[in-house]
């Protein structure tokens, strides 16, 4: 009688045996990981797109300090929650880290709109005073960045004289400054004056309509006016 074939062996090696449930949850969690890690990536390529270069980083930072800091450190803690989650398979990281690197992707795009659109506060530039007394003449510069269309940047030039022991004033120049369509400012004033004996100073003030209290120079606000004086010779 023939040897009768051998029954198949339907039994499974130990190097066969399914992988855990753990195992292959591991390709989607790196993926994400390495998406979240890719995003941040991309944000800092976009921010230079927008034009956040160094000059525009250190007007954010003196500007707008801790919004400035807090993108950096929700980028860091979204990275460091997704890799941590990746190495501990930890499912909920995740979550946290994707709502890291979206709140870190708001305050990037706020600062960068904030340093590229200026705070409208105006600067004197440029103050010359040319020519023998009594005839003379004043020129200076007004300059603002990020003025509302609807504002307008008010620049006085007046001459401080003694009268009777007291201090007065003469207006000499007043300007109502509209910015063009990139919100700028960039006005050259020149205005020839004949001397008084008892004038000894002249003084520039320029504020944007915006500074509704009426601050003074040395007030502490992104709108306050900008003032120069003069000693005239």
């Amino acid at each position: 009688m023939g040897d009768l074939p051998a029954a198949p062996d339907n039994s499974r090696s130990a190097d066969q045996s399914p992988q855990p449930a753990a195992a292959e949850a591991e390709n989607p969690l790196g993926e994400v990981s390495n998406t979240l890690w890719g995003s941040l990536i991309a944000l800092a390529g976009l921010l230079t797109v927008l034009g956040m270069d160094s000059d525009r980083l250190f007007v954010a930072l003196n500007n707008h300090t801790w919004l400035t800091l807090l993108a950096p450190v929700l980028a860091i803690t979204a990275v460091a929650l997704s890799f941590y989650a990746y190495f501990a398979r930890q499912r909920p990281l995740l979550i946290f880290g994707s709502t890291a690197y979206v709140a870190a992707l708001v305050a990037s795009l706020i600062v960068a709109a904030l340093a590229a659109g200026g705070n409208g506060r105006p600067t004197v530039t440029s103050v010359s005073l040319k020519g023998q007394r009594p005839h003379v003449s004043l020129t200076f510069t007004v300059h603002a960045v990020g003025v509302d269309r609807n504002d307008h940047v008010a620049a006085f030039a007046r001459s401080l004289y003694r009268s009777h022991g007291d201090v007065a004033t003469t207006e000499l120049y007043s300007g109502s400054l509209r910015p063009d369509d990139m919100g700028q400012i960039d006005q050259t004033v020149t205005i020839p004056l004949t001397l008084k004996k008892n004038e000894t100073h002249l003084t520039i003030n320029v504020s944007n309509s915006g500074d509704r209290g009426k601050s003074q120079c040395t007030t502490r606000s992104p709108t306050a006016p900008a003032c120069v004086t003069v000693k005239l010779p």
